[in-house]
């Protein structure tokens, strides 16, 4: 019986992660535990160098998205971690990749066409950005990917190309994965009223400080009805997210409290505060012991990066006699 195996990726960066990476990657994965054979997460930190050129600066990036989603991890979890990286062949399934994608379909990528929009200098690391994106998708036998509107392309074309590939060489070498979409948190707006994204400058770290998470949950754009007003919760962007922590039945009283006046979006952004605090507990305590002592966090990555490694050059190995390369 084939094994059903789901991978994701958190890219790590100097913001730390925030509610939107929680709900869309992390959150699906811990809630699949109970019928996924295996569970991968994978630190995408060759796709870092096509922004971030600072030694420091991708290190300390790392040590701190590790620290947070070990905090985040379950204590009886099959999840697997490992980095990009250290996976010693991914570049040469990317280039074997490369010989079977179009040119045309690189030129449709968001990730190039997001950088022509910025007139910025392209580099070659961002237009072929998509098919190292494929071959971290596919050289496991991945069979779900979560996805959400963004990052829907990148499941596409690993499905393009690994079916071309499988064209190309008559084989059924790569497994096309099939996506796993949350439709619920794709919609949910944040505190500007918009995805929440750190290009906005618009999430809620679930890492931050009490002071800065207070501050960013006040600063959530609202409306502005007269504080004795009756209120519309289903059109506020604090409910929207209210709903993400509270029960039915905790919803229903806050939504009730909306729709019978005198309760202010000052009051609905305080519940959110505690509701985010209460929710996250566990895992800021952890996060701080973590930080102070990492050690045993790099032992387990580098245990699952051999894992992964071996997975990656059994698979590349094949790949070399197929095409003819041995």
């Amino acid at each position: 019986m084939t094994k059903k195996r789901i991978l994701t990726w958190i890219k790590a960066t100097g913001n730390g992660m925030h509610l939107w990476n929680y709900f869309w990657a992390v959150k699906p994965l811990f809630d699949s535990d109970n019928w996924i054979d295996d569970i991968f997460v994978f630190l995408p930190d060759l796709h870092s160098l096509t922004s971030v050129h600072d030694w420091d600066t991708l290190r300390n990036n790392r040590s701190r998205l590790l620290c947070e989603f070990f905090a985040l991890m379950p204590e009886k979890s099959d999840i697997t971690v490992f980095e990009q990286s250290k996976i010693t062949h991914i570049n040469n399934i990317t280039w074997l990749l490369s010989s079977v994608t179009p040119y045309s379909m690189m030129l449709r990528a968001h990730s190039f066409k997001d950088s022509q929009n910025k007139n910025s200098e392209i580099n070659m690391a961002t237009f072929n950005y998509p098919i190292l994106m494929a071959a971290d998708i596919i050289s496991y036998d991945i069979n779900i990917v979560p996805v959400w509107k963004d990052q829907k392309q990148h499941l596409e074309f690993a499905r393009d190309i690994a079916g071309n590939f499988n064209k190309t060489y008559n084989t059924d070498i790569f497994t096309l994965p099939e996506p796993q979409i949350d439709e619920t948190v794709m919609t949910i707006p944040w505190t500007d009223g918009r995805k929440m994204s750190k290009s906005y400058d618009n999430f809620i770290g679930i890492f931050d400080d009490e002071k800065t998470m207070k501050k960013k949950i006040m600063s959530i754009v609202t409306w502005s009805e007269w504080l004795d007003e009756p209120k519309n919760p289903e059109t506020c962007n604090v409910f929207a997210i209210i709903k993400l922590f509270a029960s039915s039945e905790k919803q229903s009283e806050i939504a009730s409290k909306y729709q019978a006046g005198w309760y202010w979006y000052w009051h609905a952004k305080l519940e959110l505060l505690e509701m985010i605090l209460e929710y996250f507990k566990a895992p800021r305590e952890k996060y701080e012991l973590y930080s102070k002592n990492p050690e045993p966090i790099e032992q387990q990555i580098k245990e699952w990066n051999d894992v992964m490694n071996t997975v990656a050059t059994e698979k590349y190995m094949t790949l070399k006699k197929l095409t003819g390369l041995e």
